[in-house]
This record gives structure tokens, sequence and C-alpha cells, in this order.
């Protein structure tokens, strides 16, 4: 982040102006927010003083909602969010505004040529095109005619068929020999449109506006964290169909960009929660079709691996996940966990696993069975743990009374 502010990013310094902006006006020190938001101190002086940028969104929404930004400037937090973090994947901080050749993995668009410049251009070729390499008369519109009757010449500008200037016939027969070259450079252009009309019925090449695909149209051009709208509805949808259960509410809330980071990983995208034109059509190919376990069959599966302790097992996958094998949660320092018993990136490598595989129930369930058999408790998961042992104690007071009854009926 510092590069890109040292290069000059207008994104970098929009970026940090704002956040530090919302900072003042929260007029609370680092150590406040960082109770309010759950990101650390340290963190958000990085972000607003533009030496870090976090991989993932969240932190900067939850420093925005501490700073009591409303919908709008959260908004705008995460296109900025998106364009400082697109800059420096792409390790070219200035991509966004400087005209240069692409990066290989920059995604910068290159606006699309408009029918009137293929015109222009085409009409000027016969002019541009070299053809007479070697020949000293010089290019065939700028050339020297000289006058009737005159030893000297004046230079002049001459169109071809235009006026009565008097061409000599060598450069005349020069002209008509690039008009074939014309003709064939419009046959094509005028074959390509006709085959993209064929093929897009009637539409520009890359125009998604079909009513079948309403993400892909100008409205929806834009939709992340905190929208409200008919464009999350339809992403909720899209994610439903390919298995991936979430209340469909039009409502872009945290659950909704987990679902959105599973389904990016398992299209074999980046899974970073962004909902950009590669993740739209990859929720339209209909290449993601996930058949989730149940959560009873998760319960089941988990007691019959843990024999040791499985009413715990079940009690610290239910606070862990709630049994939902496709769960996935990030962390401010840009890790995830994942899955049933949330296994952490780290873990997961020290597992021998992925991402990929820790969405796997089976996978999942076994891998944690694996890391409780190092120490034969549950350390690895100490606030679920907790959580599990206070509510069985719990459950152990309520019932004693009623077993002192049943102890002294028995002979």
């Amino acid at each position: 982040m510092s590069e890109l502010r040292a290069a000059g990013s207008p994104y970098a310094r929009e970026f940090t102006d704002l956040l530090q902006a919302l900072k003042s006006r929260a007029d609370c020190s680092y150590e406040a927010l960082a109770r309010r938001s759950g990101v650390s101190g340290s963190a958000l002086q990085r972000y607003c003083s533009g030496v870090g940028v976090p991989n993932d969104f969240d932190p900067i929404a939850r420093f925005g909602k501490a700073c009591g930004a409303d919908a709008r400037e959260l908004l705008e937090l995460h296109r900025l969010w998106v364009l400082v973090d697109a800059g420096r994947r792409r390790g070219s901080p200035r991509a966004e505004s400087a005209p240069g050749p692409r990066s290989a993995a920059g995604p910068t668009p290159i606006p699309a040529q408009t029918p009137a410049t293929a015109e222009t251009e085409l009409a000027e070729m016969p002019v541009r095109l070299p053809g007479d390499e070697g020949d000293s008369a010089g290019p065939a519109v700028n050339t020297h005619v000289p006058a009737a009757g005159s030893t000297t010449g004046t230079a002049s500008s001459v169109a071809l068929g235009s006026g009565p200037a008097r061409v000599p016939f060598r450069l005349r027969l020069r002209h008509l020999r690039r008009w074939p070259v014309l003709a064939g450079c419009l046959l094509v252009v005028g074959v390509t449109v006709a085959g993209t009309v064929l093929l897009t019925g009637g539409r520009p090449a890359g125009a998604d506006d079909s009513p079948n695909r309403p993400l892909l149209s100008a409205k929806c051009r834009f939709v992340a964290m905190g929208h409200q709208d008919t464009c999350v509805r339809e992403l909720q949808l899209q994610l439903k169909q390919a298995g991936l259960d979430l209340d469909v509410d039009g409502a872009f809330g945290p659950f909704t960009q987990m679902r959105v980071v599973v389904f990016q990983l398992l299209a074999g995208l980046e899974p970073n929660g962004v909902v950009d034109d590669r993740t739209k059509r990859a929720l339209y190919s209909d290449r993601v079709k996930v058949r989730p376990w149940s959560p009873e069959r998760v319960d089941r599966r988990v007691r019959e691996v843990f024999t040791e302790d499985a009413d715990r097992a079940g009690g610290i996958a239910k606070c862990a996940s709630n049994l939902d094998p496709l769960y996935s949660l990030g962390n401010t320092n840009g890790t995830r966990n994942w899955g049933v018993f949330q296994l952490y990136d780290g873990t997961l490598r020290e597992l021998g696993g992925t991402p990929r595989k820790a969405l796997d129930p089976e996978w999942n369930i076994q891998a944690a069975h694996r890391l409780w058999a190092r120490t034969h408790d549950f350390r690895a998961w100490p606030s679920c743990d907790k959580a599990y042992q206070a509510g069985a104690s719990k459950s152990g007071r309520s019932k004693g009374p009623k077993e002192k009854p049943e102890r002294s009926a028995t002979p």
C-alpha cells in the first residue's frame, strides 16, 4: 500500500483519505476502535496510514461501522478497496489510470473500438499503408506536382480522385492498386459484423443484457456488501441453484459473502468474496453443482468418528459451524477457517489439506479427529469447548432434582 501511495495511485490516496476522515469523525483512539470492531489497533493504524491493505474487505467494513459510516460510505470504502487491492495484485499501482501495456495478470479492461473509429481507420488505410517502399516519389498523398510550363513545383496535398490536379499516371495507378486492399478489409469487417449479429442475436459483442442473466447487465454492474436490491436477490438465487443454501432476501450480508467465497473456491476462482464479472459468468455457467450433507448427516458422522467422546465432538462441531459443511469464516489477517470443524489455513497445511478438501465433510471430520488424537482433548477449539462445557454443566444441574425422586423410589 505504501508503494501504491508513493507511486501516486489516486485510488490509494482516496482510500486512506476516507479511512482517516472516518477515524477523525469518530474522534476515538485506535484502541477504542479496535475494541468496537474486533480488528487490532495496530492493523487499523496501518490501513489508515497507507502502510498496508487487508486481503479481505471484512476488517475495513468493521472499521467503517465502528466509525459510524453510513451505507453510502461503506459502499465507497468497498469500491476503493477493490481498486487498490486489484492494483496491488497486478503489481502495477497505476494500471487503473495510466496507459501502457497490460500486465499478464491485470484485468484492466480495454475500451472497445467503436464502429466509427473502425471505419475511419479503414478509410485512411490507402494513405497510411507503405506499399511503396524504396520509391523516391514519397507518400501518395503528399506529392510534388509540377506546374504546367514551370521547372519548379509546389508541394500540395492531393486527395485521391478529387479536384482537377494533374497527378502522374504512375501515381494514380499506385492508388488504384490499393483499392483492392481496402475492399478486402471492408469485406472482412462486414463478415465479422454479420457473424457477430448471428451469434449474439443482434447485440454487440460482450453485451449481456439477456433477461436470463441480469447480473451481467449494467444495472447489476456493482454488487457488494451492504447492498439491498434485486441484483443481490439474483446473486442469492444463483448461489442457491448451485447448491449453496442461504436465505434469498435481497440483502448482501456476511453470510451471502461467505457463500460467494465458497462458490469462487469451487469454481476455481480467487476466493475473495468480490462479485466480479468472472464470478457472475461462472454462476450462469452451471459448472458448480453442490450436494451438501444435511446437518443430521453431519452430526451422525461426527459421532461415528469421535467414538471416544461423541457428544462433546458433536457439540463442538455445532458450535463451530452449526453443522454446515460449507461454512467459512474470514480472519482479520486475511486467512480463513473452513468446513464442519472450521479448520484454519495453517492447520490445513499441517494436515496435508487444502480449503477445497476442507469443504468435503468426510475429510474435514477425519482431519479434526487426527487433530484431536494428538492430545486426546479438544484444545484446538478452546472457545467452542468452553461453551460446550458450560452448556453441559447447566444441563446437569437442571436434571439433578428430577433424578432424586427416581433413585429414592427404587427399593
